[in-house]
C-alpha cells in the first residue's frame, strides 16, 4: 500500500547523491564544465583515455570556450597517439587562455616530437613570456633549435636552462651535444664527465663515446660505448658506434661482433645496415658490404646513404652498369658522398682515364684523410703510368695507417716483384703471411721470392726455409722450383 512512498524516498536519495557528487567534482559551481573535467582526469589517471575523451566532448557541448576542456582533450589525444589532433586541441586551449603556465610548453614539446621545429620555437617563446625563469622551457626551446642544426642558439638556450637549474641533466647532455657539433670538445667533455659521475645514463655514455671517437681516442670511445650498451642493451646508436670504431681500428672480428649483437636484439632498420655496410667498406670488404646495403634498401628503398654505398661496392666489384644507376639516383637527389666520388674514380681507372682517376682520389683524400684506401687506388693508378716512386709512396702511406691490410702488402709485393726487387717483396709477403697465414697466393709468392733469393745466395738454411714454405702450400704452383731446391740441398749435403 505504501510502495509509492518508498519509491519517492529512493528517488530523493538518488537525487541528493547526484548533487553531492556534482558538488564534490566541481569545486566552483559557476563553472559547469569542471565536473566533466574532474571526471575525465580520473579516467586519464586510470589510462581510460577513450572514456575521458567522451566525457570531455560532452563538456564541449556545455561550453565551447573552456581552455581546460581542450587542454585535457589534447592530453587524451596525445596518449591515444593522435598527435595532429592533440596539437590542434592544445592550440585551441592556448588561444583561449594564453596565460596557462603549461600549455605552451606541452604544445612545443609535441611539435618537437612531430618535427614541426619552427612552430615549436614559437610555442616555447610564448611559454617563456608566461614563465620567464623555467628550466624546462629553455631545454625544450634548445631542442627545437638543435634539431634544426642551429647549434649556437641551441647552446644558448641550454646554458640558460642550466643557469636556472645546474642539475638539469637533460639540458647538460643536450648542451654537450651542441658543443660537440660546434667543435667545443673541452667544454663538452667537462659536462659529460660531470654527467657520468652525477647521472650516468646510456645517452651520456654514448655521447662521451662519440666525443672520444671524434678526438681520435678509439679505446676510450669503445670503453664508453660498451658502458652505454651495458646500461641499455637496446641502445642502437651505441652498437653502431662500436661497430664503426672497431672497423676504423681495422678489427674485423670485433666490428662484426657489435653489429651482430644489434641484430640479435632485433634492432634492425635501414640505419643499422647502412652503418654495417660502411664499416665493411672501411675494412675493404665490398662483397659483404653490398649485402648489408641491400638489406638497408629492403628496409628503405629511398635510403640515399645505402644507394651511395652500393655505387662504391658495384664499382669495386666491376659491376659498372649498376654503379652508374646508383650514382644517377644519388645525384638526382642532390646527394654528395665520398663513396660516389670514389666509385667514379674507380670507373675512370677501369676505362683508362688514369689522370681523371688520380684527380678524384686525391680530392677525396684532401677532404677526408680517413678514407685511406684511396692511397691503395692511387698506387694502382701510378703503376699504370709507370711512376714508381709515387706507387711506393702511396703503398707506404696506406700500410702505415692500416698495418693490418694483408691485401695491401700482397699487391705491394707483386709490384716489387715486377721491378725484380725480391728482397723488399719478400719482406712485404712475410707481413702479409702473418695477417693471412693460409692465403695460398701469398704462400706461393713467398716461396717464389725465397727461391729467387736462394739462387742468389746458396746456403742450406735458406734452402730448407724455402722448402718449408712449399710444404704449407696446398695449391702449389712451382713444383719444378722445389725439385731444384731439393737437388741443391742434396748436393750441399754430399759436399
Amino acid at each position: 500500500m505504501f510502495g509509492w512512498v518508498d519509491k519517492i524516498q529512493k528517488k530523493i536519495k538518488e537525487l541528493n547523491r547526484s548533487v553531492n557528487v556534482y558538488k564534490e567534482e566541481t569545486g566552483n559551481q559557476a563553472l559547469p564544465t569542471t565536473a566533466y573535467i574532474n571526471r575525465a582526469k580520473k579516467f586519464i589517471d586510470k589510462s581510460l583515455c577513450l572514456e575521458a575523451r567522451d566525457v570531455l566532448l560532452e563538456a564541449c557541448k556545455i561550453s565551447e570556450n573552456d581552455a581546460l576542456v581542450y587542454k585535457y582533450l589534447g592530453i587524451c589525444e596525445e596518449k591515444l597517439g593522435n598527435m595532429p589532433l592533440a596539437i590542434e586541441m592544445f592550440k585551441k586551449s592556448a588561444h583561449i587562455n594564453p596565460q596557462d603556465k603549461n600549455i605552451w610548453y606541452k604544445l612545443g614539446m609535441l611539435q618537437v616530437n612531430m618535427k614541426s621545429f619552427e612552430d615549436a620555437e614559437s610555442s616555447f617563446e610564448e611559454a617563456c613570456k608566461v614563465t620567464p625563469v623555467n628550466t624546462d622551457v629553455y631545454t625544450g626551446w634548445g631542442m627545437a633549435l638543435l634539431k634544426q642544426k642551429k647549434y649556437s642558439p641551441a647552446l644558448e638556450k641550454f646554458s640558460k636552462a642550466i643557469q636556472i637549474n645546474r642539475y638539469n641533466f637533460s639540458a647538460l647532455l643536450l648542451a654537450s651535444i651542441a658543443e660537440i657539433r660546434l667543435g667545443n670538445f673541452n667544454d663538452a667533455e667537462d659536462k659529460l664527465s660531470f654527467l657520468m659521475t652525477a647521472n650516468p645514463t646510456e645517452g651520456a655514455a654514448y655521447e662521451y663515446a662519440n666525443l672520444c671517437r671524434q678526438k681520435g681516442n678509439f679505446n676510450e670511445a669503445i670503453k664508453y660505448g660498451e658502458m652505454s650498451v651495458s646500461l641499455n642493451p637496446y641502445m642502437l646508436p651505441a652498437y653502431m658506434l662500436l661497430g664503426e670504431v672497431n672497423a676504423a681500428k681495422f678489427d674485423y672480428e670485433l666490428s662484426m661482433k657489435w653489429f651482430n649483437e644489434a641484430e640479435e636484439h632485433k634492432l634492425t632498420n635501414s640505419i643499422l645496415y647502412v652503418s654495417w655496410g660502411n664499416a665493411l667498406v672501411d675494412l675493404y670488404r665490398f662483397e659483404e658490404a653490398k649485402l648489408k646495403y641491400q638489406s638497408a634498401l629492403l628496409k628503405d628503398i629511398e635510403s640515399i646513404d645505402a644507394q651511395a654505398g652500393m655505387a662504391l661496392c658495384c664499382a669495386e666489384t666491376k659491376d659498372f652498369d649498376r654503379m652508374h644507376d646508383f650514382v644517377k639516383f644519388v645525384e638526382e637527389k642532390n646527394g654528395t658522398f665520398y663513396a660516389v666520388e670514389e666509385a667514379k674514380g674507380i670507373a675512370q681507372l677501369a676505362y683508362g682515364n688514369v689522370d681523371n682517376a688520380i684527380e678524384i682520389f686525391k680530392s677525396v683524400l684532401t677532404k677526408d684523410p680517413k678514407r685511406v684506401f684511396n692511397y691503395y687506388r692511387l698506387a694502382k693508378c701510378y703503376a699504370k703510368i709507370g711512376k714508381t716512386d709515387m706507387v711506393k709512396d702511396s703503398y707506404d702511406k696506406l700500410l702505415k695507417i692500416n698495418p693490418l691490410f694483408a691485401a695491401g702488402y700482397l699487391d705491394y709485393a707483386k709490384y716489387l716483384i715486377s721491378l725484380e726487387d725480391y728482397k723488399d717483396a719478400q719482406r712485404k709477403l712475410r707481413k702479409a703471411e702473418k695477417l693471412s697465414p693460409n692465403n695460398q697466393e701469398i704462400l706461393n709468392l713467398l716461396f717464389y721470392t725465397c727461391y729467387i733469393l736462394v739462387k742468389e745466395n746458396l746456403c742450406e738454411y735458406n734452402i730448407k726455409e724455402a722448402i718449408s714454405i712449399a710444404d704449407k702450400v696446398e695449391n702449389f704452383e712451382y713444383p719444378e722450383f722445389r725439385e731444384d731446391l731439393e737437388r741443391l740441398l742434396r748436393e750441399i749435403k754430399e759436399d
